[in-house]
């Protein structure tokens, strides 16, 4: 394939010399592009690269060298003519100006030679950063790429004035990795591929859309500073993804969460990647399929969440955290069968455990509990609850760590349980059912299914669970004194269970009234504030003595593991 003429930029004010320059130029197959100073020129390489840009000596101060490499960092630019002396034309070669022609012997065949050596050069450098900074998988402009057309593109609002600026999409596609892992990776590759051509056709022309990692896309509008214009892009580019993907002879459906930052002419380019990319967490965190704008407190919010990270990653690791112990008692009695361990800390349980689960801290936060769950076990000759995160199920090593915490604390297994809900084993039910199995065939070590009841409670589910026993969510135990229906769904639960040999624990028990229409039901265990609060390690050892009494065997001894 033959190469494209080279294209030629000539900056000079004077006629002649552009007649001049254009007479010179005419035989070598160039396309000449002639303006007649510097606001003239640096509007045309903002329209359209140039391969060379020839500057007129007396223009080629270096001030104006360098605003034409603040347009164009690749610009070629060879000074023809004299400047007003020696020293201006080495000033503006150390500026990055490649040529000097003087005019008094500039003819054809030397302005050619020098117009291909100077293109040739360009070409062959942006052929190999054309390598370096568009993704292989996709041909898209990379992270690298797209960080420079930004800061080009608010360079070029500095100019338009203080009311111009940029908007910022960042796309992350809705999961993905569900095709990638259920289909494999050369599927997702195409996939990828597919969504990448129909970005690409669902922007202006002039804005940039760029691959920056696995799933995620960012989107460039120039000179967009409107919120309401950025959000229309955003839902065409969502609109785009919503009609089915034919992928390796698959009709597949993809959506993406998109974040929208918009900034000014001098707002930090890596920060309102950062910003976009914060808002697409917010979409996600909506619903998914959807656009969000950037807004301060967003931002507020994530400094916020990496502080409690932080200092969430150092109580870990120096045990700090406290842990609570909830009593498990017999609805038929004030006999004490379990406790449930509990983490309390200066900050909300639902919000530092989400933070855990964001990023990773669960599991250290998980064996920590574990260990101090095990502990208490051994101490007490008690039965003792762990809640069980989905991370955690997931980890390959986690049934040799429980080994572990139960050979170092010589906890019996029978004294130490899981706490599981069917959410947390649904990101891999049979990767989890098989781990609990395991656990309770092979270690000893029981599960409790937790939360049953809410959502879409699955029977099929209850059949194959390797579990002891079955946890009523509290909000069907606070709703069965007034609800005949959760009174029937409770009584089915109760039924349902011991049929499958488990028992049953009813959560959430405020009241006595709660706790008798339990007995009645034939739930035999309960948990909740009429009967306990959570307590400390000390006062649930207190709590213990006097049913430790009760069951004292011959000579006053308490009986081994009366709470197993």
């Amino acid at each position: 394939m033959t190469d494209p003429p080279f294209v030629v930029l000539l900056v000079a004010p004077d006629d002649s010399d552009r007649r001049l320059i254009g007479a010179l130029i005419d035989a070598g197959g160039c396309e000449l592009h002639p303006v007649d100073g510097l606001e003239s020129a640096l509007a045309a390489i903002e329209e359209r690269p140039h391969d060379v840009v020839l500057l007129e000596g007396g223009l080629a101060s270096e001030e104006t060298v360098r605003q034409l490499l603040d347009e164009d960092p690749r610009a070629q630019v060879i000074v023809f003519g004299d400047p007003s002396n020696a020293e201006q034309v080495h000033a503006v070669r150390e500026l990055g100006a490649v040529d000097h022609l003087p005019k008094a012997t500039l003819d054809a065949a030397t302005l050619q030679r020098a117009i291909r050596y100077a293109a040739d050069h360009r070409r062959s450098v942006e052929r190999l950063q054309h390598d370096a900074l568009h993704d292989a998988l996709t041909g898209l402009p990379n992270r690298t790429l797209f960080l420079d057309r930004l800061q080009q593109s608010l360079r070029r609002s500095r100019r338009r004035g203080a009311d111009s600026g940029a908007a910022v999409l960042f796309l992350d596609l809705d999961r993905f990795k569900v095709v990638n892992d259920s289909l494999g990776h050369l599927v997702g590759d195409q996939l990828l591929q597919s969504v990448a051509l129909r970005l690409d056709a669902a922007l202006r022309p002039g804005d940039t859309v760029a691959r920056i990692g696995g799933d995620e896309f960012t989107v460039l509008l120039e000179d967009v500073t409107d919120a309401r214009e950025a959000t229309v892009v955003a839902e065409r580019v969502l609109a785009t993804l919503a009609d089915p993907l034919h992928v390796a002879g698959r009709e597949l459906h993809v959506s993406g969460s998109i974040g929208i930052a918009l900034g000014g002419p001098d707002v930090d380019p890596h920060e309102l990647i950062r910003d976009a990319d914060v808002a697409m967490y917010r979409a996600k965190a909506q619903g998914k399929a959807r656009h969000s704008v950037f807004d301060i407190d967003m931002h507020r919010h994530v400094l916020a969440r990496l502080d409690l990270e932080t200092e969430l990653r150092r109580a870990i690791e120096a045990e700090t955290l406290q842990v609570v112990f909830q009593p498990i008692m017999r609805t038929t009695g004030s006999d004490i069968t379990a406790f449930e361990a509990l983490c309390r800390w200066d900050v909300a349980p639902q919000e530092f455990v989400a933070v855990a689960e964001e990023t990773g801290l669960i599991v250290p936060l998980g064996r920590f509990m574990l260990r101090e769950a095990a502990r208490r076990a051994v101490e007490w000759d008690a039965c003792v609850c762990v809640n069980i995160s989905a991370r955690q199920l997931a980890d390959h090593g986690f049934t040799r760590m429980v080994e572990e915490v139960l050979a170092e604390s010589g906890a019996r297994p029978a004294n130490l349980r899981l706490e599981v809900t069917e959410s947390t084993m649904s990101h891999d039910l049979e990767g989890a059912l098989h781990t609990l199995a395991d656990l309770r065939a092979r270690v000893g070590v029981g599960t409790y299914l937790d939360d049953f009841g809410t959502g879409a409670s699955s029977l099929s589910l209850l059949r194959r669970f390797p579990g002891d026993a079955l946890k009523i969510d509290h909000g069907l135990v606070i709703a069965m004194l007034t609800d005949p229906g959760s009174n029937a769904i409770v009584k089915a639960i109760v039924g349902l269970a011991h049929n499958l040999g488990m028992e049953v624990v009813g959560e959430g028990v405020e009241t006595a009234e709660h706790l008798e229409g339990l007995r009645l039901l034939g739930c035999e265990l309960a948990q909740g504030f009429h009967l306990s609060l959570p307590l400390t390690a000390e006062d649930a050892a207190r709590l213990l003595i006097p049913q430790a009494g009760r069951r004292a065997g011959p000579g006053g001894a308490p009986e081994a593991g009366v709470l197993g």
